[in-house]
């Protein structure tokens, strides 16, 4: 299938319904003058999102985007977005979770930026929060864990300083996919699945496209809000975040491994981490506060997956650098 310049919206959703009406206003609300479509992956739902969003887009729609609907029912968001990125007709593929508000020129305005510079391989913007209860005191100084704020203090190549995106508002290439498709990529991490916290995936593909020598882009003038729901808005829920981002970042560390040209070396990891700051941590685990707490329990499961999952992080390493070496 030939691919034609133009933006592809790509909209994966689990159950849904109750988030999407608003997100779908604000697409149809995008001013374009440049070709569009909506994708919208139904990720094995079972409150009658698909039909829900079907009837709305027939009602309420944009005559500037033309829309589709899909259904993928393997659980997990990558497995949705990779069924999306198929069904795409546009180069340009922007992935628009199912609580995200993109200001009236996102569309227009990341296909403007893509097109000035072919060495992006993923583009990102800047978010703010929409609460539906009145945010806890302790919010913004957590927001990036929710993907909430500025992700740069500047704007342009963030590759060497950041070096990944928030998956929510990143703008993709379907080139770049269908590339590192032929050379054997396929994510280690899925996101997440159902109600799992399970994250990483759009990290992941952050990576993968260094390894194939793209960059990685920020522009604060892209703006979006992220809808925040109640039942997110507590510690438990943050502390479930936590803990599923510290598998991902152990993967991720593996890219960064690859990218170094270093084979991982369990003794070298085990003696590094040990060093820092053992018994402080061993301390706060018990008696800090909740951020202090937080940090030592990551600092111990980091050390667990050293010592507990070293095979398993040499599987990954051997893997990410099998096709690696395939790139051109």
């Amino acid at each position: 299938m030939e691919i034609k310049p133009g933006v592809t919206i790509a909209l994966c959703t689990y159950n849904g319904i109750k988030l999407l009406e608003q997100t779908l206003k604000y697409i149809a609300a995008q001013e374009l003058s440049i070709p569009c479509e909506l994708i919208l992956v139904d990720n094995a739902s079972t409150d009658g999102t698909k039909h829900f969003a079907d009837q709305w887009w027939e009602i309420n729609g944009s005559k500037a985007i033309s829309y589709k609907s899909l259904e993928q029912a393997i659980p997990g968001k990558s497995y949705a977005q990779d069924m999306a990125y198929e069904h795409a007709v546009y180069e340009y593929i922007l992935v628009c979770d199912d609580d995200n508000w993109l200001n009236p020129n996102y569309v227009q305005l990341s296909y403007d930026i893509m097109q000035s510079n072919l060495s992006i391989g993923a583009l990102g913007g800047s978010s703010e929060a929409a609460f539906e209860s009145n945010p806890p005191e302790w919010f913004d100084r957590f927001a990036f864990y929710y993907a909430v704020g500025e992700q740069s203090e500047v704007n342009g190549d963030v590759t060497q300083s950041l070096g990944y995106l928030y998956g929510a508002g990143m703008v993709i290439r379907k080139s770049h996919w269908l590339e590192l498709k032929a050379v054997g990529f396929e994510h280690i991490l899925s996101c997440r699945k159902g109600n799992a916290l399970s994250s990483g995936g759009d990290t992941e593909y952050c990576y993968a496209l260094q390894l194939l020598g793209y960059k990685i882009w920020y522009d604060d003038r892209l703006l979006f809000k992220h809808y925040m729901t109640k039942n997110r808005l507590n510690l438990n829920y943050l502390s479930r975040l936590r803990s599923a981002m510290a598998y991902s970042n152990f993967v991720i560390h593996t890219y960064r491994c690859v990218l170094k040209g270093i084979r991982p070396d369990q003794n070298k990891l085990l003696r590094s981490k040990l060093k820092k700051n053992f018994f402080k941590h061993s301390y706060k685990r018990i008696f800090g506060n909740y951020n202090e707490k937080e940090i030592a329990k990551n600092y111990f499961r980091q050390i667990k997956l050293i010592i507990v999952s070293h095979r398993e992080r040499i599987k990954h390493y051997d893997f990410i650098t099998s096709w690696a070496r395939n790139r051109k």
